[in-house]
């Protein structure tokens, strides 16, 4: 009975043991190691920086209702999307500013101009309502915009199409992807010229020295240099200089430029320029 009695005895202490709420997933002889550690665990910096940032956005007011645009930055060159939308709500707030500081100091409201649609509706969800007073400044405000925004485009249109605001003034490497590029997406009056070399050939390397001051002397055209495999040229025509206009129309094509030179001439910067201009690919200065 006795026997039956410790036996017992001990498989309730086992009960006991596995339905306590506390339990230990290490060995009973390491629990005091494992427990100096958690009471002296020395968090890092930056797990210690990510606690404060989260609990101060827990706490950060959800309640304010003015308007927080990004830095102006964020819309700099843009006119259309969420950035052109922006950059209207910027320019709106801006001049409201510009009106109630006049406004104080008894100027005229006529001296401020214009809003965008995309503006105004951004400005009016966000502060839920809108002043009647404030529909004549609206479209004023309206018209001065747009007159900037047509502005700015004339001026990106001139920046990318203009020739004369073009400039280049050196020899681009390119492959036969750059190649296409170089002599179709340019402004149609752009001379492109190509020079065709063959890296292996002393020839194109003296067409290459004469041909830089040449570059550098005329930056309104385009000069690019191309490997003649990449574009499958017969090698027997290299070095050649290729001149292109209109978007891709050739005009001179100038295979194995050696053979416009004189046969007592230098094969220099000088008579390289002369043959360019009897072809008409230089103007005459």
């Amino acid at each position: 009975m006795a026997a039956c009695s410790a036996a017992t005895e001990e498989f309730n202490n086992l009960v006991s043991k596995a339905s306590s709420s506390e339990k230990s997933v290490h060995h009973p002889a390491d629990i005091k190691d494992y427990a100096y550690e958690n009471e002296n665990e020395d968090h890092s910096e930056e797990v210690q920086h990510l606690r404060s940032m989260i609990d101060k956005t827990m706490r950060m007011s959800v309640c304010n209702r003015q308007l927080s645009l990004p830095h102006r930055d964020f819309d700099r060159g843009r006119t259309t999307g969420v950035k052109g939308v922006i950059a209207d709500a910027r320019s709106y707030e801006e001049a409201k500013r510009n009106v109630e500081s006049r406004g104080n100091s008894g100027a005229s409201r006529n001296q401020v101009t214009v809003n965008s649609a995309s503006a105004t509706s951004l400005l009016r969800n966000e502060e839920g309502t809108s002043d009647p007073d404030d529909d004549d400044f609206i479209k004023m405000w309206r018209q001065q915009r747009h007159m900037e925004l047509q502005g700015m485009g004339r001026d990106i249109r001139n920046r990318r199409t203009s020739p004369s605001m073009r400039r280049f003034g050196r020899l681009d490497q390119v492959d036969a992807m750059g190649y296409l590029d170089a002599i179709e997406k340019v402004a149609r009056e752009t001379i492109v010229v190509v020079f065709v070399y063959d890296p292996e050939c002393p020839v194109s390397q003296v067409i290459t020295d004469a041909l830089q001051p040449i570059v550098s002397a005329h930056p309104a055209i385009h000069f690019v240099r191309v490997h003649y495999a990449d574009i499958e040229f017969d090698n027997a025509g290299v070095p050649a200089i290729l001149a292109y206009k209109d978007q891709g129309k050739l005009f001179a094509n100038l295979t194995y430029i050696i053979d416009q030179l004189p046969d007592d001439a230098f094969v220099n910067t000088q008579a390289l320029e002369n043959v360019l201009k009897r072809h008409h690919v230089l103007k005459p200065i």
